[in-house]
């Protein structure tokens, strides 16, 4: 429904296809932005579960969930309220003043005010770590009107009300949500690029253990990542599907020597070159489909 760093919109036309459509709930264990949910017309399923440690973004998927009128009437009434820069400053302050702390949920207010200040970062920043990033653009204003008018369209509706928010713990949540039936995604933050994320580093040690965990799984699950060493020893190519895509970024990553544009002209430092891989614990060849939504979605910003 917006830009969020990491998401997967634009990566869902080939990823969607590799996802199994026969399973009975459906989750995203780190929800960012939940794209793959959106893009895909395999979902809604039986139960379909948004998770993300953050709790600003799991506010802004439960009230959106729970009372998408209330959330498009509170959005729009600070959007007609934010005028300068000394407007935003006050909202974003508000929003740092908690953030990392517990509060309560669903917050229509805090909510409106978090997407105001994300929705100001370049592809939703770095999940509002550092508020001297963000400031008030004019320009970047119309991005909040463009989110606050999908809730009138009836595909993400339909969506939001099949929805079930939680906002735990990554191995938690699995735990609580393994099934047979279970198909989870997971799209963690990349190995060692954690801090674009959040300030509480999600570190070696836990991706160890997330793997680790999603070995031990009832349900199918589907991984992203760029590749680190352990990958190849913890989900051996022999015992795991891999697929690697190859894509371009521009997210200011380590430029590449010899990195090429989509049309395999030198780069000149922009776009570099990146593998993303989807590890699978279930052959995508007995399950591909094709992706079944709507075009356009790929125009939106």
């Amino acid at each position: 429904m917006f830009p969020y760093i990491g998401g997967k919109k634009h990566h869902s036309r080939w990823i969607d296809p590799l996802f199994p459509s026969e399973s009975k709930t459906y989750v995203e264990v780190f929800g960012g932005a939940m794209w793959c949910y959106w893009m895909s017309g395999k979902f809604p399923v039986d139960t379909n579960v948004y998770n993300d440690f953050n709790r600003h973004l799991a506010n802004v998927f439960l009230c959106s969930s729970t009372d998408s009128v209330k959330m498009e009437e509170t959005c729009k009434s600070y959007y007609d309220d934010l005028h300068d820069g000394d407007t935003f400053t006050k909202y974003r302050d508000e929003v740092f003043a908690i953030y990392g702390q517990p509060f309560p949920i669903p917050n229509y207010d805090l909510a409106a005010k978090y997407m105001l200040c994300q929705l100001q970062i370049f592809a939703g920043g770095n999940g509002l770590t550092d508020k001297s990033k963000m400031y008030y653009n004019e320009n970047y204003k119309a991005k909040f009107k463009t989110f606050t008018e999908k809730f009138q369209q009836v595909r993400y509706l339909d969506k939001l009300n099949h929805l079930t928010v939680e906002n735990i713990d990554c191995r938690d949540l699995i735990r609580k949500y393994d099934h047979k039936d279970t198909f989870f995604y997971v799209d963690p933050p990349y190995f060692k690029l954690e801090s674009y994320y959040t300030e509480d580093e999600f570190g070696k040690g836990d991706h160890l253990e997330l793997i680790d965990l999603l070995k031990q799984t009832k349900g199918k699950w589907a991984l992203s990542y760029y590749h680190f060493a352990e990958l190849e020893n913890m989900l051996p190519r022999n015992e795991y599907y891999w697929h690697e895509e190859v894509t371009f970024t521009n997210n200011g990553l380590a430029k590449q020597e010899g990195a090429l544009t989509k049309d395999g002209k030198p780069a000149d430092g922009v776009r570099p070159e990146r593998t993303e891989l989807l590890i699978m614990n279930y052959d995508p060849t007995e399950v591909i489909e094709p992706l079944n939504n709507f075009d356009d979605l790929f125009n939106e910003n």
